[in-house]
Formats: structure tokens, sequence, C-alpha cells
């Protein structure tokens, strides 16, 4: 192998490496924000007659919880026990998270009226059900 051919091969491999780190870091870019926010995990169940959505907000302060329905999404967002500070991860730049903000889609049929929330305290999950709007027949 010549000389060239071997530097060929290191400017692929770290090409590749780039590319890795850069589709993990926007994952991670996805998750959380520097103003101090997260965002949450969730699951969207939907079944015939209604929508539920699952959110888990592990150290969360439940009593902080505010949900509400605004254009078509789902609006949740929710203080955190205390501030976290995840200094392990960002090495001499501690980065520090105190609330939960996330913006969910809703189905076109959820109809917001009745919107019913369910609070799993010591878990931290949040089980937040829509009923489906009827079709009206013509």
């Amino acid at each position: 192998m010549s000389i060239d051919e071997f530097f060929e091969r290191i400017r692929r491999r770290m090409r590749e490496l780039f590319e890795e780190f850069e589709r993990e870091a926007r994952y991670l870019a996805d998750m959380w924000s520097p103003t101090g926010t997260l965002r949450p995990l969730y699951s969207v169940n939907e079944y015939p007659d209604h929508v539920e959505i699952l959110v888990d907000l592990p150290y969360s302060n439940l009593d902080t919880l505010s949900v509400e329905t605004r254009n078509g999404k789902l609006v949740i967002g929710c203080s955190l026990r205390g501030e976290v500070e995840f200094d392990s991860w960002f090495k001499g730049r501690g980065v520090k998270f105190n609330k939960y903000y996330i913006e969910i889609e809703l189905p076109p049929d959820a109809d917001p009226a009745g919107l019913r929330i369910e609070k799993n305290i010591p878990h931290g999950v949040v089980k937040i059900v829509l009923r489906r709007k009827r079709a009206t027949t013509p």
C-alpha cells in the first residue's frame, strides 16, 4: 500500500466518524436546549375512539404541569423538582436544565374538548387522553 492510499483510508474513516458524530449530535440537540429545557420522551397511541399520549417526565414537579392544545398540537410544559446539571456530558461546560417542554402534533380528528390527564406522580409519567371527533353523516 502506498502512502497516498494509506492517508486516503484515514481520511475516509475520519469522514465516516465525523458523519456519525453529526448524526448523534443532531439527535441530542433535539432532546435539549441551552436555555435549560429538556424534551421529554413520549408515545402516541391511536385507538378507534380515542388517542392516548404517554409522556415521561422523570424528576418533574407534576404540580407545575401545563397541558393545552394549540393549532393542532398538544403543548406540554413542566418544571423539574430542582435544577439538574450534566457536567459530565459536556466537559468544561455544565449544562443545566430546569424544565420540560414539548409540542406534539395531534391527529386531525383528536377532540381537545374533554381532554383528560392522568398523573403517575411516583414515576413521573403522564397519560393524556383525547377523544376522537365523530364523523358527521351528510
